[in-house]
């Protein structure tokens, strides 16, 4: 993207014409001061419109403006100040207990003159806020009678002072007035809860005390506008108000800390998809970076895995990320659109077959820093695709689509080589050599893009109490396998540990491989991220298990060794945890998994199983 592209938010070609975005930088200015009780009030707030200048003519005109406003859970104050940002600061004067809760808010207006043909206009628009950094937490917890209590530190976070008071208490209340006379509020906005009279003073509104991201209020919302005057207008009004709630007990540990906002109504949805924000001629990994470094995309279900850049976020057990600065999908499968078609045909829409979906697990950083596209084959390799016993002689083919992680003394059930993937003969024959073949006869423009790839290949050591942090660090990161480490093999004898070679410990030069353990961990939406992963009521759990995309019922094997023990590699179990099994007696089935180099753009599809990207290097 060049400089103008980006002060633009991305190529207007691909995110449609914005009529107007109107945005309100809402900050919170809390002044850390010791004292018991933490009370609020609004300092000098400004009014700002923006409008289009719109006159009637032969077409209609839907336009957009924003007024600043001073809100408190009592009144609402309008206020001229050529300061159009809204600020909130705790002050020496307002520590009192009994104040009210006070904040700031802004109302944004819809406006639509009817073209005077026929004095008759009907469109939509979009209302959303974008809440670019929120530092406030959590620091309350109430029992079930309604007693609160301050939450306690621990390990640099607050936690429930006891354990009856375990109920969060909410700090940042966002209400919405929608359009009318009557001034409903809005009670429903998907993803967050309502709370009524939450202080004392009839305050009602959405819990946004983490909460960081794009926020759809209204989504396609019609306006209409009809009569039989000269100029046929009408205009609707959205109230937003974001109030610091007063809680009778200490608030000090968010004072300091800062929240900032956007209001934004226009007429096209906000894409949120890679299709609809990645420019056909953009390098897709490039582009993520890009849009992500704005802090003003949310793009659907990847995370950022950067400690910095969550340390502001609402992202459940956001300490837990790999901090690789990769960028992830996570969430549940319906949810998660990253399905990619490569059938060999340049046709869009749907794919050919199953067979040739692919899922993209994220794009991760080469050594130059670029960023490649990792895929994870959406269905379970075949005999046609990985070869059996005549067509990848010397494999590890067992019966139907399953294969032994390693039998290279070609027996069906081998005699015991070594766990090492170097050795094994699923790597070396069915991976590298046929399926590789396969796959690049089948879409020919693939070899020059599938990247040679280092394959971390150490392994893990066995623990019943890993979490998704843990796994990745002793699999890839800072506690992975050195060459100090006497916990390798050779390939002729399996029980004797060794001491660790380069070789033992990655893979080089090689193309395809299978899914990490962590690949699959962290594939699950965030609040599993703390669940014991060999454990039968953590990542089989059914909420985790409905919200991990690469969970798929069956028996996976992923490319990592069981690092203490020498004949046994980690699998994915069909209940949904993850744990290690024989890989010359127990087989699994295989889902082949490569990396695709940083030139990859996507030329179409919006990345559902029925419409999944396309992908070009022109």
């Amino acid at each position: 993207m060049n400089e103008e592209e980006k002060n633009n938010l991305g190529k207007e070609n691909k995110k449609k014409t914005l009529i107007l975005t109107l945005i309100a930088i809402v900050t919170l200015s809390l002044v850390a001061i010791g004292a018991a009780y933490a009370f609020f009030s609004s300092q000098n707030t400004g009014k700002q419109d923006v409008n289009i200048n719109a006159e009637s003519g032969t077409t209609d005109v839907l336009s957009f403006s924003l007024n600043d406003k001073d809100v408190t859970s009592d009144q609402v104050k309008d206020e001229e100040n050529d300061n159009s940002n809204i600020m909130i600061t705790a002050n020496m004067d307002n520590f009192n207990e009994g104040n009210i809760s006070v904040g700031d808010g802004v109302t944004g207006t819809a406006t639509l003159i009817a073209n005077n043909a026929t004095n008759n206009a009907k469109d939509n628009y979009y209302v959303y806020l974008n809440i670019a950094k929120n530092e406030l937490r959590y620091t309350n917890f109430k029992n079930e009678p309604g007693e609160i209590l301050e939450g306690k530190e621990e390990n640099g976070q607050i936690v429930a002072p006891d354990e009856t008071h375990t109920t969060k208490v909410p700090e940042l209340i966002l209400t919405v007035t929608k359009p009318g006379e009557e001034k409903e509020e809005l009670d429903h906005i998907d993803g967050l809860e309502y709370y009524t009279d939450v202080d004392g003073h009839g305050l009602n509104g959405f819990d946004i005390t983490e909460a960081t991201g794009l926020i759809p209020i209204a989504k396609n919302y019609e306006i209409t506008a009809t009569g039989t005057e000269p100029t046929v207008k009408a205009t609707q009004n959205w109230e937003i108000k974001i109030t610091l709630v007063n809680l009778d007990s200490s608030q000090n540990n968010n004072t300091g800390k800062e929240f900032s906002g956007q209001l934004i109504l226009q007429k096209e949805e906000i894409p949120t998809n890679l299709a609809d924000v990645c420019d056909s001629n953009e390098k897709v990994g490039e582009c993520v970076k890009e849009l992500y470094e704005k802090s003003y995309y949310n793009l659907s279900h990847i995370i950022y895995h950067n400690n910095d850049a969550l340390d502001s976020s609402n992202i459940t057990n956001k300490e837990l990320n790999a901090n690789d600065d990769s960028y992830r999908y996570s969430g549940s499968s319906e949810e998660v659109k990253n399905y990619v078609c490569l059938d060999g045909t340049s046709s869009e829409n749907e794919c050919n077959s199953d067979a040739d979906l692919y899922r993209i697990i994220g794009f991760f950083p080469n050594e130059t820093g670029e960023y490649e596209m990792k895929l994870i084959k959406a269905t379970e390799g075949t005999i046609k695709e990985l070869g059996d016993k005549s067509t990848a002689e010397g494999g590890a083919y067992h019966i139907a689509s399953y294969y032994f992680w390693n039998s290279s003394k070609g027996t069906d059930y081998g005699d015991g080589n070594a766990n090492m993937w170097q050795y094994s003969n699923l790597n070396k024959k069915n991976l590298n050599d046929f399926y590789y073949n396969y796959i690049t006869t089948k879409v020919s423009d693939l070899s020059e893009h599938i990247t040679e790839h280092k394959w971390i290949t150490g392994g893990l050591l066995y623990s019943s109490s890993y979490n998704a942090q843990q796994t990745y660090n002793k699999e890839l990161g800072t506690e992975k396998l050195t060459t100090n480490d006497s916990k390798c093999y050779a390939e002729d004898n399996n029980s004797i540990a060794q001491k660790c070679t380069e070789n033992d410990l990655s893979y080089k030069n090689a193309k395809i491989g299978l899914m990490y353990v962590s690949d699959y961990l962290y594939a699950a939406y965030p609040d599993a991220w703390d669940q014991v992963i060999t454990n039968s009521g953590g990542y089989s759990n059914d909420t985790v298990k409905a919200n991990n995309w690469m969970f798929l019922g069956k028996t996976e094997w992923t490319i990592s060794r069981m690092a203490n023990y020498g004949n046994n590699a980690w699998y994915v179990n069909p209940e949904g945890y993850v744990g290690c099994t024989n890989i010359t007696i127990t087989v699994s089935g295989v889902w082949p998994s490569f990396y695709l180099d940083s030139s990859t753009k996507i030329k179409s599809g919006n990345g559902t199983h029925d419409n999944p990207f396309r992908l070009s290097w022109n």
